[in-house]
């Protein structure tokens, strides 16, 4: 009942905080969401949470499966080979069998700040709550029967698979009957780092031991206090796949009437002494309802920037959820990092650039700018370090490039938006590296076959073979116009125009003799492979995707990454036959196939298409991007543990809803932000400047998605898009909406670089 109590507790508490109290944590937990499920706070470093089943998921939690124990470290939203999982908390009760510890679940539930479960086996209650650094647990033990807190240092994520995670060391040791610490090293696991990264722990309970002891693999040692392993191979040439690894101790304690033991773990990168100042500072004492009461706090002042007027509970639920999600990574560990002293922030699990520049990146900008420019001067000082901006980045070392350098996406975007207290010039420095300088190995840094790029004008099969040689053009091309425009602001002529010239190579790939079939007509014109004398890859297949080292585009197909240029909408469209043939285009594009009732050509998991909803917008069509976007949202977004499209990607997904519901768009890496179709009557950004921009929705309904006219501070407006100083003024965009597509965007369409009067900085 006391558990049960304290659920109640929480959540009429809650109600006095709507952003934090509408927070669902076990939202897109299921269904290849894989988002993390327990408390933790904004980019929070500690990741306190269930490691369930097999542990498949990146974050530790599986719909189904025994309850493994809880760890301390996790990712959210991602997919490759598992990342973290490291130091294992599980109660029992009875003897004490570290093999077979593990517990079928119930009563699971989970809020911003705090996760619950009860363990079936050993019935006991688990409650976890969390600081920056530091996790809170409190366990209620059945009553009269022995309690013990087991401590496994030698677990992570998904340790026997190729390519996963393998433990190196791992070191425990019982510091007195209330006190245990240790570390883990693991190498391996998504980014494959060469050099293990090591996770130390401070653990202290509020209940005194009246036993202990230690373990490896099978054997208990009941009263020893030290317990190491070092792997029986070099780090340098682990095994294809690692053996299991077992060690650690436990705490036993004297079996009572109503046995609650309340434990904080505080953990570091840096050290065991870090560690334990983590859990003193940051939880001073063992207050576990303060400690959750603060996260609540702080989800609601994360929350708070944007703030709705006329949703549903079940809206506020998919959007508050999509905030939360959107800041669980990066992580912030200033201050953690064991690789080199710097005054500067630094933050960790960018999962990848390549998600989240399009989106996460623009969402955190408005709601958390000071938040913003700490995650760049964290990308410029890795790069100052380390030689390139980092794609991907976990566990302290830098890890697969999935295309461009999309950390140059990041910079360009902030410098344009005029993020304060940045070194511009060696933020300029890293992007021009990315586009100059040929890294040793693409597959973790900067950008590849870069002569052929500079000099043939494209990627060509023979230089890339099957490696992305379509995908990573299209990117390169883009990215390269981020370069140019922060070129221009900072007044290096030469280099904006050479820039500029490289971003309109997309169009070398650009095949017009290209067809694809479909039910609604033939498409002409496709992005294609081509090799290096010139001729095309043939035959031509409008639907051949691949990853990685496969085939010729990355996680889409051509219909994607022929649509795919943000530098250059109003060229491609030129291209594409003109507005009618574009708009024509688009709508086959988001066609179900009429053979089976499904969509074989968009994906609304693949970022590259994030944009393509709003593509409508430049050519005088914006009834259709309203249109697209409601229909999108409605067929893959919702409520309950698989209400996400697939990964969530580091919170990509999430923020992706976030901006489709608010009814604007930010084209990425530039200041353009496009009109959708607003879900809500009134929606408020209280801005970093102190303003507030509200978007107002009059007669907005599920029939009602068309904007029949638009008001800007009160006069006429006719754009279907604004820039970002447009919205920090503050002010109000008035829509007036209707149920009947309308032509009301007769004004100017979005920039593009190939227009009349190329715009400037926007």
């Amino acid at each position: 009942m006391r558990f049960l109590a304290l659920i109640c507790a929480f959540c009429c508490a809650s109600a006095l905080a709507q952003s934090a109290k509408y927070i669902d944590p076990l939202l897109g937990a299921d269904g290849g969401g894989n988002v993390f499920v327990g408390p933790v706070l904004p980019y929070g470093m500690v990741k306190a949470g269930p490691d369930t089943g097999k542990s498949t998921s990146n974050s530790g939690w599986t719909a189904t499966g025994v309850l493994n124990g809880f760890s301390q470290t996790h990712v959210s939203g991602t997919g490759g080979s598992a990342k973290y999982g490291n130091v294992l908390v599980q109660p029992t009760t009875g003897a004490v069998e570290p093999m077979d510890s593990a517990s079928s679940r119930a009563e699971e539930r989970a809020a911003a700040g705090y996760y619950a479960v009860t363990l079936d086996r050993f019935h006991v209650q688990a409650e976890i709550t969390a600081a920056r650094r530091t996790a809170v647990y409190r366990f209620a033990y059945p009553a009269g029967q022995r309690a013990n807190l087991l401590f496994d240092v030698g677990h992570v994520l998904v340790s026997k698979d190729p390519g996963g995670q393998i433990v190196t060391a791992s070191s425990v040791k019982v510091l007195s009957a209330t006190e245990v610490s240790g570390s883990t090293s693991a190498i391996r696991g998504w980014n494959a780092e060469p050099m293990p990264y090591t996770v130390f722990f401070y653990a202290t309970v509020d209940t005194s031991a009246a036993s202990w002891g230690t373990w490896q693999e099978g054997a208990v040692h009941a009263g020893e206090k030290e317990e190491s392993y070092v792997a029986p191979f070099p780090v340098a040439k682990p095994p294809a796949v690692g053996l299991p690894v077992s060690n650690g101790a436990y705490l036993t304690f004297a079996a009572k009437e109503h046995q609650v033991v309340t434990l904080k773990v505080g953990i570091s990168f840096v050290s065991v002494e870090q560690a334990k100042r983590n859990a003193e500072t940051e939880v001073p004492g063992f207050d576990f309802e303060r400690t959750h009461q603060e996260a609540v706090a702080a989800w609601d002042k994360a929350c708070a920037p944007i703030r709705l007027t006329g949703a549903s509970d079940a809206e506020l639920t998919r959007f508050s959820t999509a905030i939360y999600h959107t800041l669980l990574m990066p992580v912030d560990r200033t201050g953690e990092n064991p690789l080199w002293q710097s005054k500067e922030p630094y933050y960790d699990d960018f999962y990848t650039l390549w998600d989240t520049f399009r989106t996460s990146n623009p969402l955190i900008t408005l709601m958390d700018q000071r938040r913003e420019v700490d995650i760049v001067r964290s990308l410029i000082e890795t790069q100052q370090r380390e030689g390139y901006l980092p794609d991907g980045r976990s566990g302290n070392f830098t890890g697969v490039t999935q295309g461009g350098s999309d950390a140059d996406m990041v910079l360009a975007d902030a410098y344009l938006k005029h993020l304060p207290k940045i070194d511009w010039a060696k933020a300029y420095a890293g992007v021009v590296k990315d586009a100059e300088v040929q890294p040793k190995d693409y597959y973790f840094e900067g950008r590849g076959d870069l002569e052929e790029w500079k000099h043939l004008g494209y990627l060509s099969i023979e230089g890339s073979g099957p490696d992305r040689p379509g995908s990573r053009h299209m990117e390169y091309a883009a990215n390269d116009y981020a370069v140019a425009l922060m070129a221009r602001g900072l007044q290096h002529a030469d280099d904006d125009r050479k820039y500029l010239a490289r971003a309109a190579q997309w169009k070398n790939l650009w095949d017009a003799n290209a067809v694809a079939h479909t039910e609604g007509g033939d498409v002409n014109g496709f992005i294609w492979p081509r090799h290096k004398d010139g001729s095309w890859k043939t035959p031509f297949d409008a639907h051949l995707a691949g990853t990685w080292h496969q085939d010729n585009f990355y996680e889409g197909t051509t219909w994607t990454y022929s649509l795919y240029v943000p530098q250059d909408v109003r060229g491609l469209m030129t291209l594409a036959g003109g507005k009618d043939a574009f708009v024509h285009r688009l709508d086959l594009f988001f066609a179900p196939a009429a053979a089976h009732g499904r969509n074989d050509r968009y994906d609304v998991g693949n970022e590259p298409g994030f944009l393509s909803p709003y593509l409508y917008n430049w050519a005088g069509r914006q009834d259709r991007t309203a249109y697209q976007v409601r229909t999108i949202l409605a067929q893959s977004f919702r409520n309950g543990t698989k209400g996400i499209p697939g990964n969530d990607d580091s919170g990509a997904m999430s923020s992706f809803l976030v901006f489709n519901k608010l009814g604007i768009f930010p084209v990425a890496g530039q200041t353009t932000y496009l009109i959708g179709s607003p879900y809500f009557p009134r929606a408020e950004l209280h801005l970093a400047n102190g303003k507030t921009f509200t978007i107002v929705a009059k007669d907005v309904s599920d029939r009602n998605l068309y904007i029949a006219s638009a008001k800007w501070n009160g006069a006429p407006y006719t754009r279907s898009w604004f820039t970002h100083d447009e919205l920090m003024k503050g002010g109000t965009l008035t829509l007036q909406m209707t149920d009947k597509p309308t032509a009301w965007d007769s004004g100017l369409p979005p920039p593009s670089m190939s227009d009349p009067k190329p715009p400037s900085l926007y």
